[in-house]
């Protein structure tokens, strides 16, 4: 099966900040994805956001290099403290199979990530 390349977009909605990531993040992917968590994690931080939502709806696969660009920035968000920790949200779709026990495995290296099961 063959899918789009990963795609990523932010965008704010009020104090949160939504990045969307569609298509599928092969290992190639890895630094286009972990620059884009990056810059998502910095402009949080300069903007005040109170929540980050990782909208994955649309991503039809991740390979597990890609999961750990997640993994790092959630340490990230982690290391923060106090008022500047900021939520995670990940909107996830359980038509993709990969979803539901991979994010659930993250979500172990963070309490503070939410996720919000959704079809797209």
């Amino acid at each position: 099966m063959s899918y789009a390349p990963l795609s990523t977009a932010a965008a704010r909605d009020g104090d949160t900040l939504v990045i969307t990531c569609t298509g599928s993040a092969e290992t190639e992917s890895f630094d286009m994805l972990a620059a884009a968590l990056e810059k998502a994690h910095h402009d949080a931080l300069d903007t005040s956001c109170r929540t980050v939502v990782a909208d994955l709806r649309g991503l039809e696969f991740a390979s597990s290099s890609c999961l750990k660009a997640f993994v790092s920035w959630f340490h990230q968000v982690a290391d923060l403290s106090g008022d500047a920790r900021y939520t995670v949200r990940i909107r996830s779709n359980p038509r993709h199979a990969w979803q539901p026990r991979s994010l659930r495995a993250l979500t172990a290296f963070a309490k503070f990530v939410e996720i919000d099961s959704e079809a797209s």
